[in-house]
């Protein structure tokens, strides 16, 4: 199997400019991970290579952006974080989700719903962070994007994104296009016949892959890669970002787990790794948090 990898890529000299991904183990990763079903595994696919591409777009290293999408559908809540280095974690609300076919397309807009909102928060290392929110197109993932970028972050774009899954993912892939300001109209009219090039991204990223992929989609626009990254699932929770959390709940809080349960089981949502603390344990994280509030 071909390993993942994304590209940043110019158009047109420099009039446009995409971002390519093949997410295949990535996305099958989150799939054995969470037990994810078919269409569970499309829906997280899905925003976990558009959060990872979106990731990518920031520029500090310890910058990071998280994605919720909320649709009102039997999934509930799909949710990713992506970092700068192409890095991405992710989870569904109810992963066995599974439902009828309408066609050869998984059900994911069905799945979703589209009676929601698609929100990103951007972590840049400001005070506050950038909060952009648009109401969901489709349930889709991939129009709804779509949508925040060009209505939130008023850049015209086009979103493409697939998973083929069968006992384990086939192929993934997504594209982002987006036009840069000043963008001339041949370019414009190039970006906008191109469209239903892209739609089955999935199949064409199992037959050609990456570099392939280049030049099966974007050939016609004059590609030219500008940078290579490798993206990948990974979850960077550790048991000390647990005892802080844990600390952060608050003096009472702790006590309440100290006295009546008498320990704590803390499950990571994005990787289901369990901490376990025992009752000592806590009482020390109590005892720290007491005397740092002393200080």
């Amino acid at each position: 199997m071909d390993s993942d990898g994304m590209l940043h890529i110019s158009l047109m000299g420099g009039q446009a400019r995409a971002m390519l991904i093949e997410g295949t183990q990535m996305v099958d990763r989150a799939r054995a991970l969470h037990g994810l079903s078919r269409t569970a595994t499309a829906a997280l696919g899905r925003t976990l290579m558009a959060t990872s591409m979106l990731g990518t777009m920031q520029k500090g290293a310890l910058e990071s952006v998280t994605v919720s999408i909320k649709g009102g559908g039997p999934i509930g809540t799909v949710l990713a974080v992506g970092k700068s280095d192409g890095s991405v974690k992710g989870y569904v609300e109810n992963p066995d989700v599974e439902l009828p076919r309408a066609g050869e397309k998984l059900p994911v807009g069905a799945a979703v719903g589209k009676g929601g909102k698609l929100t990103v928060i951007k972590d840049l290392g400001l005070r506050e962070p950038y909060v952009g929110q648009v109401n969901l197109a489709s349930g889709e993932i991939a129009e709804d994007f779509a949508m925040y970028f060009t209505a939130s972050e008023q850049v015209p774009s086009l979103v493409a994104l697939g998973v083929l899954v069968g006992e384990k993912v086939e192929a993934a892939g997504g594209l982002i296009v987006q036009l840069m300001p000043g963008a001339g109209e041949s370019a414009i009219r190039s970006i906008e016949a191109s469209a239903g090039m892209f739609m089955d991204i999935s199949a064409t990223m199992r037959e050609y892959h990456l570099t392939g992929a280049v030049w099966q989609l974007l050939g016609h626009l004059e590609p030219e890669v500008l940078k290579e990254i490798r993206p990948a699932y990974r979850c960077d929770c550790s048991r000390e970002r647990v005892e802080r959390a844990l600390i952060s709940l608050g003096r009472e809080e702790l006590g309440d787990m100290i006295s009546e349960q008498h320990g704590a089981e803390v499950d990571c949502h994005f990787c289901d790794r369990r901490y376990r603390f025992t009752e000592e344990e806590l009482s020390a994280l109590l005892e720290y948090a007491l005397n740092r509030r002393s200080e």
